[in-house]
């Protein structure tokens, strides 16, 4: 029978060694995830957004919060895309406290 012999000297203070490739330097192809920062935002087409926000008064940050049932980051990512896409217009409100109506 052959023996095999165990070191008894760790590798912990060994260099490491290096790979000829340099596939760690490349920049990552950025996902999904990585654009919307791991957010999950509400798919609402305009029927829907009708029919979520038809009878609110006015809608607000945390109101859209309240009825999407996600945290406020979200809800503002959400009304801003909303803005931008010219389904929403904000009438009034201050410093980030905003009211915004929907646009028909």
């Amino acid at each position: 029978m052959s023996e095999t012999k165990k070191s008894n000297k760790s590798n912990w203070n060994k260099p490491k060694e290096k790979s000829d490739t340099k596939s760690s330097n490349k920049p990552k192809e950025k996902s999904i995830e990585d654009i919307s920062y791991g957010l999950s935002m509400p798919n609402i087409d305009d029927n829907k957004l009708k029919e979520v926000f038809g009878s609110t008064k006015a809608i607000t940050l945390y109101e859209t919060s309240r009825i999407l049932k996600v945290n406020a980051s979200v809800a503002n990512k959400f009304l801003h895309d909303l803005e931008s896409k010219n389904r929403i217009t904000r009438v009034g409100g201050y410093s980030g406290h905003y009211i915004w109506k929907l646009i028909e």
